[in-house]
């Protein structure tokens, strides 16, 4: 098993990039959709000019730099939330400007209260509750505290799409986002149990696997090797670490080719594999560790030329009395040992 874990700064650009997308497109969905329903009402009540220019610069202006600039700043999100504390006191303006008309004024609140708790959670909604409030009324002041709130019919028909469409939007995006923190979490999840060198389970997680294994009620016929890369120091010390650590890719990655899919294999320490074959026995095993030494012996170290490694093997029945991996570990290390000493490039089975 394998993951390949993306640059940190990668994924956190990546991130910032499309919670900006995200902001830029809902910010430009909900002012479009609001203004058909606050111009509306503006129409009716006969609202100046002035009005009207700040409503086409507030929808069709106004998304746009909050995108450019947000994208420019060094913290992104931060400044795209102080623009939704601006775009909380503009709601209070219209509202004001549109003389309280109920219906309007409630959806635009309720709507942008919404998005609020979504993007930010309470603390934001508080905020942006004061200064849509205190906006509101000065606003109110400035226009004479008009108070109409009736809606009539066409501004009841100007309002459906926003209310229909702008929930749907903002789900479909708290849906992505909820996939997203799934897919994440995933990530993480294997981030913490595997080793990200050799792409097999690190040590911690494969001894945590390997002890729940020996604890179970049924517990399988298992056998284990203790598998070591031959003469890895020198490699290291006449080709560097660049190459040692190719070479731990390549054995992690043919360890993984040669097993089952149930079999546990984890990087055991800096050149030591622990694989335990599950449902097998010693045949078996003795097979799997053939394949193993033979294939990597046979492999070439890539960029390097002529360079072999060759393993050395310990196989170890599992047997009831075993109470956790380390045990069982202590027998495969006193084969893997004697391996060693007949000439490595081998395995030897426990006695």
């Amino acid at each position: 098993m394998s993951v390949a874990l993306p640059s940190g700064n990668n994924v956190i650009a990546g991130e910032l990039r499309r919670a900006m997308h995200r902001s830029h497109a809902l910010r430009s969905l909900g002012l479009a959709l609001g203004s058909l329903m606050v111009g509306t009402v503006l129409f009716r009540h006969r609202a100046p000019v002035p009005v009207w220019v700040l409503l086409a610069l507030y929808v069709l202006v106004w998304p746009h730099v909050a995108w450019l600039l947000a994208c420019r700043s060094e913290r992104p999100v931060a400044t795209d939330r102080r623009f939704l504390v601006a775009d909380a006191a503009m709601i209070g303006v219209w509202i004001a400007f549109m003389q309280f008309n109920l219906l309007p004024s409630v959806l635009l609140a309720v709507l942008f209260a919404m998005t609020l708790v979504a993007i930010g959670g309470g603390a934001l909604l508080l905020r942006g509750t004061v200064v849509q409030v205190a906006a509101c009324g000065i606003a109110a002041a400035f226009d004479g505290l008009s108070i109409d709130l009736a809606t009539r019919l066409p501004e009841l028909l100007a309002a459906i799409p926003l209310l229909v469409v702008f929930p749907m939007a903002l789900s479909v995006i708290m849906h992505g986002l909820a996939q997203r923190v799934r897919q994440q979490n995933r990530v993480l999840r294997e981030m913490s149990t595997i080793d990200g060198l050799s792409g097999l389970f690190n040590r911690r997680h494969w001894e945590d696997v390997v002890n729940a294994l020996l604890t179970a009620r049924h517990r399988p016929q298992a056998v284990m090797l203790l598998i070591d890369i031959d003469h890895f120091k020198r490699v290291n010390d006449q080709h560097g670490h660049t190459v040692g650590d190719d070479v731990v890719r390549m054995v992690g990655a043919m360890i993984r080719e040669s097993l089952r899919e149930g079999d546990l294999a984890g990087r055991y320490g800096g050149d030591e594999f622990c694989v335990v074959l599950r449902d097998a026995g010693p045949d078996a095993a003795e097979q799997v560790a053939e394949r193993i030494r033979s294939r990597v012996a046979c492999a070439l170290v890539k960029g390097v030329t002529g360079l072999h490694c060759t393993l050395s093997i310990g196989v170890a029945q599992g047997r009831s009395d075993f109470r956790n991996a380390a045990e069982w570990v202590r027998e495969a290390d006193a084969a893997l040992y004697r391996a060693k000493l007949s000439g490595r490039n081998r395995f030897v089975v426990a006695s």
